[in-house]
């Protein structure tokens, strides 16, 4: 009888390491594209968040000014004498240096630009103060709010003592913010420019992303007296 004998079948050495190759470049190209989605998305949340903040701090400084006279504004720069720091995990401001003269002059003046308002709502004894101060190294700013009762000495409302609360978030840098004092000539009304700029420290992209990191906005607010006609 002939001895049969059995055939075998497969791939080579040489056909495996071909596949293998293949499946490495596939996989690789498919993990590329799914870190730079993870990438993407991560950053355009960044973005959100910033863009949420900074509306919703817009929106309070148009309905302070919006809802105050002109005589119950007051208008501040501190920036030179005041910073943010923490104490604790809690928001204080603190003072670099001597305040001088820097709350003595409460007058309103076209072109006054400033980093803090005091505004008393009309109807309203409570004072709400807004302030951007910067952290000890220049590094982050911030935009704080703290409320007083009665604000003789507007000096005291952002002092030590004073309860801040911080209007965004610390994955949040606020890297610019001023207040702009227009004088329209009515004696009754003026207008403030506020301009601010929130960029989000969260960043998986790089800089050469195609997306703008930072987030500005600009509001012309006019303050809309009471009179009795």
């Amino acid at each position: 009888m002939r001895k049969q004998t059995k055939q075998y079948t497969g791939f080579s050495f040489v056909e495996m390491l071909l596949t293998m190759m293949i499946l490495g470049v596939i996989m690789l190209l498919v993990a590329t594209t799914l870190n730079t989605v993870i990438k993407a998305s991560n950053t355009a949340n960044s973005k959100n968040l910033a863009r949420s903040e900074i509306n919703y701090i817009m929106d309070l400084y148009n309905r302070l000014l919006t809802n105050a006279e002109l005589s119950d504004i007051y208008l501040f720069e501190s920036r030179a004498v005041r910073e943010f720091n923490l104490a604790g995990g809690i928001p204080v401001i603190s003072n670099t240096t001597n305040l001088g003269n820097t709350y003595l002059d409460e007058t309103l003046t076209d072109g006054k630009i400033g980093n803090e308002i005091h505004v008393k709502l009309y109807g309203y004894s409570l004072w709400t103060c807004l302030g951007y101060f910067k952290s000890h190294d220049g590094e982050y700013g911030y935009i704080v709010k703290a409320t007083a009762a009665n604000l003789s000495d507007h000096s005291t409302c952002f002092n030590e003592s004073s309860v801040i609360s911080l209007l965004h978030s610390f994955s949040v840098d606020a890297s610019d913010l001023d207040i702009n004092y227009i004088n329209i000539g009515d004696g009754k009304n003026s207008m403030f420019v506020v301009n601010a700029e929130l960029t989000p420290l969260y960043w998986p992209v790089s800089d050469s992303f195609p997306v703008t990191r930072a987030v500005s906005r600009q509001i012309v607010v006019s303050t809309q007296a009471l009179t009795w006609y």
